[in-house]
């Protein structure tokens, strides 16, 4: 089923906050030619709510539902699957400055987890957004990248285990009954 939606519904959808190493922050923006809009809205000239608006309904109709802010990921939901989780496009995003492709959950994913593994620094990604946005989904979608992407020894082989065991539980969360979810 298709949903429209409004300039207030857009602003509200899911976004993803990761604090970057300082080197990331550059703008390399070597991003698709054929990219729709603006993939960073940092970019954007003027930055007015209208404009943001504006360029996050272009992205969201050409199925570009990740945009960032600097190192802000705003994730509009599709309402439908989308091919842009399979195992090649995270490969593609494994081990790449956060920039260097378009916009996506994977690029956040594997900055946060380059920096723990890296750096040994702890890293939190926050997902917020109103009931409906995809808050769930994206936790699983991270938590699948990083199991992944994280290499084959026994200890990693556990946390893997871990945070894959953790996927019932945000379900069982994510599927609760509100006003905006029927589930």
């Amino acid at each position: 089923h298709t949903h429209t939606h409004t300039a207030s519904e857009l602003c509200a959808e899911s976004l993803f906050f990761f604090s970057p190493a300082p080197q990331m922050l550059k703008r390399q923006m070597s991003m698709s030619q054929d990219m729709v809009g603006v993939g960073d809205m940092v970019l954007l000239d003027p930055i007015t709510e209208d404009s943001c608006v504006t360029n996050l309904k272009k992205r969201f109709t050409a199925n570009e539902i990740y945009t960032y802010i600097g190192a802000v990921v705003i994730s509009l939901n599709p309402y439908q699957r989308l091919d842009l989780y399979s195992g090649d496009m995270a490969m593609e995003y494994q081990g790449r400055n956060l920039y260097e492709l378009k916009p996506h959950i994977f690029a956040l994913s594997d900055a946060a987890y380059r920096s723990m593994r890296d750096k040994n620094k702890d890293q939190c990604i926050i997902i917020t957004g109103e009931s409906g946005a995809g808050k769930t989904e994206a936790s699983k979608i991270i938590m699948q990248f990083i199991a992944q992407v994280s290499g084959k020894d026994a200890e990693v082989a556990r946390v893997k285990d871990m945070l894959l065991k953790c996927n019932p539980v945000l379900e069982a969360f994510g599927n609760a009954k509100t006003n905006r979810n029927d589930n």
